[in-house]
Parts: structure tokens; sequence; C-alpha cells
């Protein structure tokens, strides 16, 4: 029998509820029950409690205990496929102060707080949140102590107020790990620093606060989480994808703590719920992996990016093919010399290396990208020897002024390796990756160019091979670390795995950045000059006509001089002769329409007009 959508109305109450707490499994019960009707009594409101289930079966656990049969509390229960959804609703229209839910503690699932199923409550309900993580028997007693890391920022300071506020009987202590290493002077500094951000608790018997000293702030922590009766803290903000690069303490002390913990998360405001939502959408359109899908591409994408005897072959013969479609300007030629580079391989392995923590396989595929770069240049070297014109083509052009487009494809085709990676069924595309982005034969362009003596052109595509290479480091390890791909901090405890994560991963952000200023400098200078050539070659072929030079323009050029003087050469084929004052009065319009000084060099060619009789 289909269940149908219901909410009960056993146990309806005519008082507003001031705290809600939702329940669907037996364990949670007590604790959110005991924790929830402490802070409806603060309130002196009613604590509604609510049951939800897709099953219509309310079972026999969901009974207040003798003891809490004279307090202010409304049972409801809603039943059904659509409950999460009646929830929301009954929720809305409560209004509860405080919305109190259990902690999912589900292995792999830390992408939500409550659960999947919950993710929808916690981003639609314009409330603050507490989410409870206990034994099954704890309860919230009268008198008992709270330990809270304490962070500057609104949510730490929430669960201290809210703490306080809960029982006249609870003490608070709040906890802030600094380095061993500071002098007294240091620590007097800290201890005052530290006495000035809690001033607003100050004068309150109840609170108080403790400087530990520790260059492992995780461990300190939980050290002395252990004195207390339960972990109080304020959930870190952003997505599941921005606490994992830049970490998240305040999550790994619930997740190792074996006490009781309670997290607090106050109201966003509107704009913080829109921002909130949104985070949410693309957590939820982001695919899951299974720990034995993560497994499996972690071992395909380390033995791809292990450097070995072919891996250096194939790099030397892919640019050997790249180095001739540079010389012949085949783009054909070149296409098929990014089919066959591996350098795709390391690169992204460097991606996965980052986000694993793995410092061996980060050497490693660095290593190979490196040396496989510089195979790359020597083989485009040598083939630009047998370039015995010296002429650049328009294949090799193409490769030496890179754009912030450049970035974007590089970017983009990052994230598309890194996906097909993962997902088996689209693994076919990674040659349409592959030439999407242009690793190989850049680098071969810039052993043509050094060959041929054109410095500036082997500058160019090199920046274009760094711009991409960083580009795919910081999207693949984007994509792996919203695909559940984190450092293994069970292997190593002192959580080196966890700092080289996040140093590598910021590192590549920066250097993204970096390059992509260089660019975006490179892109408005570039835009820059040629307005400046528009406005010059206008001005130019209107002062000619103004001053009646019968002549036409076969070339002009641009210089600035050390004076910032900009000299012009101009080339004119004229039937007339062109006298020094025609030169002195164009010179000198020049200078009023650009607005700068302009030195003018004139050379004119006659041209003989025949005309047929």
């Amino acid at each position: 029998m289909q269940p149908t959508d219901h909410i009960s109305d056993e146990y309806q109450s005519v008082n507003a509820p001031a705290v809600a707490i939702v329940v669907d499994k037996q364990e949670q019960f007590l604790p959110l029950l005991s924790s929830g009707l402490a802070t409806a009594q603060m309130h002196r409101g009613t604590l509604t409690v609510v049951f939800v289930s897709q099953a219509e079966e309310i079972p026999d656990w969901f009974a207040l205990p003798p003891e809490y049969a004279s307090a202010n509390i409304v049972q409801q229960s809603i039943t059904g496929k659509n409950c999460v959804r009646l929830l929301i609703k009954q929720l809305t229209g409560l209004k509860p102060v405080l919305l109190g839910m259990a902690l999912d503690e589900k292995e792999g699932e830390d992408r939500y707080l409550a659960g999947k199923a919950y993710e929808p409550v916690l981003q639609q309900l314009n409330c603050p949140v507490y989410l409870v993580k206990s034994t099954p028997d704890w309860s919230f007693p009268d008198s008992l102590s709270a330990f809270v890391p304490f962070w500057d920022d609104e949510n730490s300071r929430f669960a201290i107020t809210t703490a306080l506020e809960v029982s006249p009987n609870l003490h608070v202590t709040a906890c802030k790990v600094v380095a061993p290493s500071a002098d007294k002077h240091e620590r007097l500094m800290q201890q005052e620093e530290f006495r000035k951000q809690t001033e607003i608790w100050g004068k309150n018997s109840r609170f108080q606060t403790k400087l530990l000293y520790s260059f492992n702030e995780q461990q300190a922590l939980l050290a002395e989480a252990v004195n207390h009766d339960f972990l109080l803290t304020g959930i870190g903000k952003g997505n599941n994808l921005t606490r994992a690069i830049f970490g998240d303490f305040r999550n790994e002390l619930i997740n190792r703590t074996k006490s009781p913990a309670i997290i607090l998360r106050e109201y966003q405001g509107r704009a913080g719920s829109v921002l909130s939502r949104g985070w949410s959408m693309f957590d939820s359109l982001l695919p899951t992996l299974t720990r034995e899908d993560r497994i499996e591409a972690y071992r395909l994408i380390r033995q791809g990016g292990r450097p070995n005897r072919d891996f250096y072959s194939m790099i030397a013969l892919s640019s050997s093919i790249a180095s001739l479609g540079l010389i012949l300007d085949s783009a054909a030629v070149i296409i098929g010399a990014m089919l066959v580079a591996p350098l795709m391989s390391a690169i992204i392995g460097m991606g996965m290396a980052s986000i694993h923590g793995d410092l061996r396989f980060l050497r490693l595929t660095l290593r190979a990208t490196l040396l496989g770069s510089v195979i790359a240049i020597m083989t485009g070297f040598l083939f630009g020897l047998i370039n015995f014109d010296g002429d650049t083509t328009h294949q090799i052009l193409q490769r030496t002024n890179p754009s912030t487009l450049d970035l974007v494809v590089a970017l983009v085709s990052g994230v598309a390796a890194a996906y097909a990676l993962c997902r088996k069924n689209v693994s076919n595309s990674l040659p349409g990756v592959a030439i999407a982005v242009a690793l190989v034969p850049p680098l071969s362009t810039v052993g043509v160019c050094l060959s041929i003596g054109f410095w500036g052109l082997a500058w160019g595509a090199l920046k274009l091979f760094l711009s991409n290479m960083v580009a795919i480091v910081f999207a693949s390890a984007l994509v792996f670390a919203s695909f559940g791909f984190k450092p293994n901090l069970d292997i190593v405890k002192d959580d080196r795995r966890l700092k080289v994560f996040q140093r590598s991963f910021i590192t590549s952000a920066i250097l993204v950045l970096v390059m992509l200023v260089l660019l975006v400098t490179r892109t408005v200078h570039d835009i820059h000059e040629a307005a400046f050539d528009d406005e010059v070659q206008v001005a130019l072929t209107r002062h000619l006509d103004e001053l009646n030079i019968d002549a036409q323009v076969a070339y002009w050029k641009i210089t600035t001089t050390s004076k910032d003087i900009f000299q012009l050469d101009i080339e004119l084929k004229s039937p007339k002769e062109i006298t020094q004052n025609m030169v002195k009065a164009l010179e000198k319009r020049l200078e009023a329409s650009l607005k700068k000084q302009v030195s003018l060099d004139l050379a004119v060619s006659p041209i003989e007009r025949l005309h047929a009789e």
C-alpha cells in the first residue's frame, strides 16, 4: 500500500511555538528533546516535536518520557512520500526561533549536514539551526560545561550567546589555539586580543576563556574537548567544496570527537539564504562517485600520470609531428600531434595529487611535466633547424600571442578532462579534450622559434603553455574536490596531506590568477594599441586630403622613443613631388590630432601615370 501524505493534528496547541525539533530515528529523540526543551524554556515558549517518515506508521518510541509530561511540548507527525515538502510548509507556518535536527553521520555523506533528504529544510527555513551529534541516551542536563573552539566570526559568537542563554547552570569555556613559539610579551598580547574579542561576555561568571599553545590546532582542541560535557561550535561558512579547499576544522572536530557535540548556525539573512541556496543547487548538480569509483579513477589517473620510457618517447614523437606541422603550416598535422601527446595525463595527475595531498605523486607528475616539456622544446628546436627559409608560418604565429580566451579554453578543458576520467561513460570524450587545449604544439613552437632566433615569439608560446598547464591543474583539482576526492587523513595523523592539499590547490589558483592578470593586461594593451593604430590611420588619411597631397600610403609604422616621442615612419607613393614644408605641416597636424609629440620620417616613391591614347 502506497503511503499517503499526512500531518497529524492529535497534539495541536494554540500556543505559538518558540522552538522546533525534527526527528526520524529513535536515537535522535532524547538528545534533541532535552536540548530543544531547554531552549524553549529559555524563550518561555512551546517546544514542537515533529516526527517525519515516508511510512504512515508512528513508532511507539515517539512518546514523551514521564519526566517531560508536564512540559509545554506539542507533538506532530508528518508522513507520506512528500513528507519533507510538507515539513517545510509546516515549519514555515510555525516560524520557530530555533530549529533542531540530528547531524548526519553517514560515512561519505559529508556534503549535507542533516542528510541529503533534509537539505532543503536547512536551505529554505528562515531561522537559526542547531544540529546534534550524540549517543542515544545522552540528554541535556541542568548543570554541565560546554567547550567552544573560538573563531572570531558570527557563528562562533552566536554559539556562545545561545549556550549562555539556554540554562542558568551552563558553563562555557571558549578556547583559542596559538603557536607555542611566542615569547612572554607576544603571549600577553595574544591574551589581550582574545579578551577584547570576547569582552561582550566578560562579565558573565559562567563564561571563561583559555588559550591553548600548540602547532596542531585540531589535536589541541580535541584534547581539550574531553574535559567538558559536550563540544559546541558554529558552522563554517561556504559549501562542501570551499570548506574542503580552505579547511574546516569545526566540522573535522565534530567528526573526530567522541563526546556529544552541537553545531549552531545563525540565520544568514535573506541575501545569505539566497546565496546558500545557490551553493546548494550547485552542489546538487554535481555528480557523486562511490568509494569504489573514486578508487578506480585514482588508480587510472595515477597510472597515466606516472612517467616511463613510453611516456617520454611519445612526447618526443608528438613534438616531432607538431614541429613539422608548424613548419609546413598544416593544422591537420598539428591536430594529429595533439592526439598522440600524453602530457595531459601528467598534468591531470598533478591536479589529483594536489587534492589527495600526495606530495610524492605531486613531485612525480611535476617532474614528468617539466622533463616532458624540455624534451618537446628540444625536439622542436632540432626540427626548426631544417626550416631553411627561417620564416614564421601562420600556425607558429597563432601560438605566440595567448589571450584571455585561451586561458578560459584551458580551464573548461581541464574540467572536461577530469570529468571524463572520473565518469567511465564519457571517457571516450578525452581525445576531443586533447584537441581543444594545446599542450605540445606551444612547446614545439618555443623550440622552432628559438632555432630561428625569434626570442619574443618563443616567450609568447611558452606563456601559452604555462597558462594552459596551470589552468588545467586548477580546474581538474576543482572537479576532483567536487567529486569527493580529499586527503586521506586517517593515513597521516599529523595532517601533512591536508597541508599539501591546501597549499598546492591555493598555489595553482594564484598562478591561474597571475596568468589571467598578465593575459588581461596584454589584451587591454593590444586593444589600446589597435585603437591607436586606427586613430593614426584615420588622421593620416584625413590630413593628406586636407593638405592636398596626392599620395597613397604604402606602409607606416609607429615606435616610441625613450623621450616618449612617437616615431612615425611612412612610405608614400605619389606622382608629384612632396616638399619639406608639406612634411612639416603633416607632422604638426598629426600632433594636434593625436595629442602626442610626433617625429615624422617620410619616404616617397614616385608613381608614373600613363594614359592610353
